[in-house]
C-alpha cells in the first residue's frame, strides 16, 4: 500500500490542497472548511498559510513550511510564503525548459495579485502587489454609496461601458492587464502565472505576443519540492 502525503496552503480566501501518492499528485481548491479536519488524520499533513488560521484548527508546528526553507537567495523576511513557493517552483521549471537561463516574472492572480522578479541565479530581485480583479470591485463597493458589488458573469469585451456593473469590471480587469503589459514591454522576461484569476488573464492577452506559461498549482507545487528536500535531509 502507497503512502497518501497531503499538502494545504491556508490563502486569504481559498484553501489549496494537493495530495501525493507516489508520483500522482492531485490537487483542489476549496474555500476555508475547519470540519474538512474533524473525521480525517491529517497529523503528517504539510501546511503553509498567509491566510487565517482558525482557532480551532489543530495543525502541526514541525510540518509548516517557512520561508527559510526555501532556497532563494535575498528573500525578505516578511515576503508571503506563497510568493516564495510559487517563485521557486517558477524558477526551476525555467531553469530545466530553457536552453539558456534567464530572469524570470513570478504572477499569482490571486486576492492580491503579486509580481516578483526572480534573476537566473534565483535571487529575489523585488516585484509589485496590486488589488486582485475580486477585491478590486469589493474595495470599490465599500468605498462608494451606490456601487453595488458585481457577480462576475463574464468579463465585458468593449473598453467604455454603460452599464455600472460592466465599467467597474472592466476597469479592475484592465488595471491587472495594464500592469502586466507594462512590466513585459519593460523587461521582455518570460512570465510565469498562477492563481484564481490566471485564466481570465490569459484570456485577456491571447492575442499578444507575450511568452507567460501558465502553471495553476505553482505555489502547491513548490511546496512539495521544499516538502521532499526537508525530509531527505
Amino acid at each position: 500500500m502507497f503512502l497518501e502525503k497531503n499538502y494545504l496552503m491556508i490563502g486569504n480566501t481559498r484553501w489549496h490542497w494537493a495530495t501525493k501518492i507516489q508520483e500522482d499528485v492531485k490537487y483542489f481548491h476549496t474555500t476555508p472548511n475547519p470540519i474538512e479536519f474533524k473525521d480525517k488524520n491529517y497529523s503528517e499533513l504539510s501546511w503553509a498559510s498567509v491566510g487565517p488560521i482558525p482557532k480551532n484548527l489543530t495543525l502541526c508546528p514541525s510540518k509548516k513550511i517557512n520561508l527559510a526553507n526555501v532556497p532563494l537567495i535575498n528573500l525578505p523576511s516578511n515576503l508571503g510564503i506563497d510568493r516564495a513557493l510559487a517563485s521557486w517552483s517558477a524558477f526551476k521549471k525555467q531553469s530545466s525548459c530553457k536552453s539558456k537561463k534567464q530572469d524570470l516574472i513570478v504572477i499569482d492572480a490571486g486576492t492580491i495579485m503579486s509580481v516578483t522578479k526572480i534573476t537566473k541565479k534565483g535571487e529575489f530581485a523585488g516585484g509589485q502587489l496590486i488589488a486582485g480583479l475580486r477585491l478590486q470591485l469589493l474595495s470599490m463597493t465599500n468605498g462608494a454609496l451606490n456601487l453595488d458589488n458585481p457577480i462576475i458573469k463574464t468579463i465585458p469585451l468593449e473598453t467604455f461601458q454603460h452599464e455600472t456593473k460592466n465599467a467597474m469590471i472592466r476597469g479592475a480587469i484592465n488595471g491587472l492587464i495594464g500592469l502586466i503589459l507594462q512590466i513585459f514591454e519593460e523587461t521582455k522576461l518570460p512570465i510565469w502565472i498562477c492563481g484564481g484569476d490566471a485564466p481570465i488573464i490569459l484570456n485577456e492577452l491571447k492575442n499578444t505576443n507575450i511568452d507567460i506559461n501558465h502553471c495553476p498549482n505553482l505555489v502547491l507545487e513548490g511546496m512539495i519540492d521544499i516538502d521532499q528536500k526537508i525530509n531527505s535531509i
